[in-house]
């Protein structure tokens, strides 16, 4: 965790090696919260801040079962996104 602007930023980051789910949560750096589905978050992107949320594909598994639902965003992985805490 740490702040920009008194921000307190965190990353989303890969679930835990340990995690043997087949949908495995992703966490959040420092805080080692665990994601759930339907979560949403303000997020740094290029362009800016925006508003996200996160689900998960239930056909997919592991890491790759999550995504940002967000439309116009679909296309961008989570994992690595500065968020707001």
């Amino acid at each position: 965790m740490g702040t920009w602007n008194e921000e307190e930023i965190g990353q989303i980051q890969l679930p835990d090696k340990t995690d043997q789910d087949p949908h495995p949560r992703l966490t959040l750096t420092g805080s080692g919260y665990g994601i759930h589905a339907g979560d949403g978050f303000t997020a740094l992107f290029p362009d800016g801040w925006h508003e996200i949320t996160i689900e998960m594909r239930w056909e997919e598994t592991g890491a790759a079962c999550w995504y940002i639902s967000t439309p116009g965003l679909g296309h961008v992985c989570p994992v690595g996104l500065f968020v707001k805490l």
